[in-house]
């Protein structure tokens, strides 16, 4: 087993250098919001965040209480 099966991920299915990315700064530094992924990687990371929803490994649970 790989690490992509410990993510729930099939081993067919591959992230981008971006999408990796910005999993290892969600699962870093969560809970994040969308604007605080883009602040660390200093790009619009829309969709990357896109993809890991649409895959699994992230969900959105809230938003935050300001802009």
């Amino acid at each position: 087993m790989g690490d992509a099966s410990v993510l729930g991920l099939e081993s067919r299915a591959r992230l981008s250098g971006a999408a990796l990315e910005t999993l290892a700064i969600i699962a870093y530094k969560q809970p994040l919001t969308r604007s605080g992924v883009e602040a660390v990687r200093g790009v619009n990371s829309d969709g990357a965040i896109a993809s890991l929803i649409n895959r699994g490994p992230i969900e959105e649970v809230g938003k935050a209480p300001g802009p």
